[in-house]
């Protein structure tokens, strides 16, 4: 780095100097690291990873947890599938492109196209048998029972006697 300065400032400048010094040594080199935790300093973070796809929302409801699950131009249910177990919501399918033909040049691409699974671990557990899907709007919304029966508890069963046999 450069000699030192009086600049209030200049640390943001060394900065970008380990910016460019991990442009030099690869991605990799200072991932097992202790280093401090800079959240929001595009040198600390990874800059192939972006928000997971789809986002996904969920909600806790008294009976039921939702998903609203954002899926913009889906054409038919070949296009998605859903797995839901006790803990795990799982959602894979593809996007095709939305608009563009083979002859039209794209100027500007921000919409994802392509292959996507995404799992989400549940707050509390659901029953897979008690799950229904909509797809509406662009959005995908799940609707998953509470698996209650694990949470209540159980029910005391009245024990019969018989008489004993002599």
């Amino acid at each position: 780095m450069n000699q030192k300065s009086n600049h209030p400032f200049e640390f943001l400048n060394q900065l970008q100097e380990l910016g460019d010094m991990k442009k030099w040594l690869g991605p990799d080199f200072l991932k097992n690291m202790p280093m401090p935790n800079f959240q929001g300093m595009p040198f600390f973070q990874d800059e192939t990873a972006g928000s997971p796809f789809p986002p996904i929302d969920l909600y806790n409801r008294s009976s039921e947890i939702v998903a609203v699950i954002a899926l913009p131009g889906l054409k038919s249910q070949g296009d998605v599938s859903l797995t839901v177990r006790p803990r795990l919501l799982r959602v894979r399918g593809h996007l095709s492109s939305y608009f563009a033909a083979a002859h039209d040049h794209i100027l500007s691409s921000e919409l994802f196209r392509g292959d996507f699974d995404r799992e989400i671990d549940l707050p509390e557990r659901v029953n897979p048998d008690g799950v229904k899907a909509v797809y509406r709007s662009g959005l995908l919304i799940v609707y998953m029972a509470k698996d209650l029966a694990r949470e209540t508890p159980g029910n005391s069963i009245a024990i019969e006697f018989s008489p004993e046999e002599t």
